[in-house]
């Protein structure tokens, strides 16, 4: 890369609710924000849930503190234009941030809004994840790798050759295990010190999304419109399946999942509004949530971004730009 600058109901309701299960028994927030008018191109919240950065459709990228629901910065690549952008992230320090669109990527300082580093990548970028003190980023990009990036020295530490386009990317916050899900169904994991693959999962579709936990114990991985699977690093091996709809209609598409601290739980959120709780062990459903759509709005919002937040609550943000506090 180049610098170019800086359960199911009883007897009694299930007429009711036969065709709209999970209608039925899906939570609605207890507090919502708009964070932008016309929707939202991609979204993140820090570890702690504290912060989002929101690439809007409108009006470009914005950092907000979400306990006063305040934009604190305006974010964009060039003067005087708005920015689209494919990616975003806050490390999980909660000191940096990155945005990248289309083929460049900045390193933001959250404390003084502030840009540092200011960068071209080889692809068009698809997906992002920031390190520990936003030391590095492993970026998925179109040109069929994902690159692990040095992002305030400068340079490639690592290429992962994926034969596909990378969908999406997680990475330990240590650095030493990276994962990612592309266009060929799979979903690798990979040593980030030596660049090799530890193991390999293959679904029937392309990859909607994937995640690690912070302890580096749990992988997760989920196909558009199929299945979900979390697994263990360690042995490789299967832990349990997330139910994405198999009893419905068709499987939904999880387009988001985070895992708690303790690495216990798993939120995943999916392109039909709805967020569920998931207990990592078993994949049984602790609580679920639709995320505010507008009545003018009817349509819905795919998830974008989720977050563990203190006194269990939980944030999310819907790509109609609703920031949503669960609980």
């Amino acid at each position: 890369m180049k610098r170019i600058a800086k359960k199911a109901l009883r007897f009694s309701l299930v007429g009711a609710c036969a065709l709209a299960l999970l209608a039925c028994t899906a939570d609605s927030p207890v507090r919502t924000a708009q964070y932008a008018v016309q929707g939202l191109f991609s979204a993140v919240l820090s570890d702690d849930g504290g912060n989002a950065v929101v690439g809007s459709v409108q009006h470009g990228g914005s950092f907000w503190t979400n306990s006063t629901n305040e934009r604190r910065y305006n974010w964009n690549h060039a003067q005087g234009e708005f920015s689209a952008f494919s990616g975003v992230d806050i490390d999980p320090s909660g000191q940096y941030a990155v945005t990248g669109g289309a083929r460049t990527l900045v390193l933001w300082n959250t404390s003084t809004g502030q840009s540092e580093e200011f960068w071209t990548t080889p692809g068009d970028i698809q997906s992002l994840k920031l390190t520990q003190n936003g030391d590095f980023a492993l970026i998925g990009l179109n040109d069929q790798t994902a690159r692990y990036f040095d992002i305030k020295q400068g340079g490639i530490r690592q290429t992962l050759r994926t034969g596909a386009t990378v969908r999406a990317v997680d990475i330990t916050p240590d650095g030493q295990l990276g994962i990612t899900g592309d266009d060929l169904s799979k979903v690798t994991l990979w040593d980030m010190q030596t660049g090799e693959k530890k193991y390999q999962w293959t679904f029937n579709n392309g990859l909607s999304s994937v995640a690690l936990s912070p302890d580096g114990k749990y992988a997760f991985g989920a196909a558009q419109l199929g299945k979900a699977k979390i697994w263990s690093t360690s042995t490789g091996r299967e832990v349990t399946e997330v139910d994405t709809g198999a009893l419905q209609y068709r499987h939904a598409t999880i387009s988001q999942a985070v895992f708690s601290r303790d690495s216990r739980t798993l939120l995943v959120g999916e392109v039909n509004s709805r967020v569920t709780l998931v207990q990592v062990s078993t994949g049984a459903v602790q609580k679920e949530w639709e995320l505010y759509t507008p009545k003018s709005r009817p349509s819905g919002a795919s998830v974008l971004a989720l977050a563990f937040a203190p006194g269990n609550r939980y944030y999310a943000i819907g790509s109609n730009g609703y920031f949503n506090v669960l609980e």
